[in-house]
């Protein structure tokens, strides 16, 4: 059986939308509407202009409600990284994209944006496996990874949910994370879904459990415990793979951590709060 999520609820009683915690950007309160405004007569547009009305438009095209719209556009590492945090039929959702100019990442993030409005005024489904739908590269060349020192720019703690594993994927999806830290319901541990083989969908925890019964989803348990690492190591493994992401466990601590690395070649830390 495959599962299907509709109005942040699963065949387990668990709301979606209180899970999502602190990973999500304040939205914008209940009843809020999206406003912009644009005098376009003489006046030729930014990028940041064109972004702004491209966005509204493909959301405009789609009969569903959407308000708390917030755009951010940001200039860094030689790249446009866009980003949208919206409610749409009720639900958080959250688009990232990078690329080469505004038009490019405006393009790019409009498409997924209207993929992520579609998903959650649907009930939503696991995505096929592969689908190249991925915010954020599995590796990255050597050529684009950061060097020197200062590569730790941001250290989040974060009041990580408890829910089984198929809420924390759709999560995911609906936030287009490409990993999502959480606490396992069935054990009690700290865990991370993410999206890989052979079946799309992974589940790490930070000590080795068979996968949820009933497995509602295709869902892969690793079967191996995540390293016990510093933080400092755990940067040394991602710059020696180019992997985007590490779960480890802090020696000091015996909690999981999550080490990502960010579009600017750099790379954040996210740990759960006490």
């Amino acid at each position: 059986m495959i599962a299907k999520i509709c109005a942040g609820r699963t065949s387990r009683p668990w709301r979606l939308d209180p899970l999502l915690g602190a990973d999500v950007a304040d939205t914008g309160q209940k009843g809020e509407r999206n406003v912009v405004e644009h005098d376009t007569g003489d006046v030729e547009l930014t990028g940041r202009d064109r972004a702004t009305l491209r966005i509204t438009r493909a959301i405009a095209e789609l009969d569903i409600a959407v308000d708390g719209l917030r755009i951010r556009l940001t200039e860094t590492g030689g790249r446009v990284v866009a980003q949208v945090n919206a409610r749409a039929a009720r639900r958080p959702i959250r688009v990232q994209v990078a690329a080469a100019t505004f038009d490019q990442a405006t393009d790019d993030l409009a498409g997924r944006l209207t993929g992520r409005i579609l998903e959650a005024a649907a009930c939503w489904s696991p995505r096929p496996w592969p689908n190249g739908d991925m915010s954020v590269p599995s590796r990255v060349p050597p050529g684009e990874r950061a060097l020197g020192p200062g590569l730790l720019t941001r250290i989040k703690p974060v009041p990580l949910a408890a829910c089984p594993p198929e809420v924390a994927v759709s999560v995911m999806d609906l936030m287009d994370y490409p990993v999502h830290a959480f606490i396992d319901a069935d054990t009690g541990l700290d865990a991370i879904v993410y999206r890989a083989g052979p079946a799309g969908y992974r589940l790490a925890r930070l000590r080795p459990a068979p996968p949820p019964a009933p497995n509602v989803i295709p869902l892969t348990a690793d079967p191996l415990p995540p390293p016990t690492v510093t933080p400092e190591q755990a940067i040394t493994r991602l710059e020696d793979t180019g992997l985007g992401y590490l779960f480890f466990i802090g020696p000091d601590t015996g909690r999981g951590q999550l080490l990502y690395r960010r579009f600017d070649s750099r790379y954040g830390l996210l740990h759960g709060a006490r």
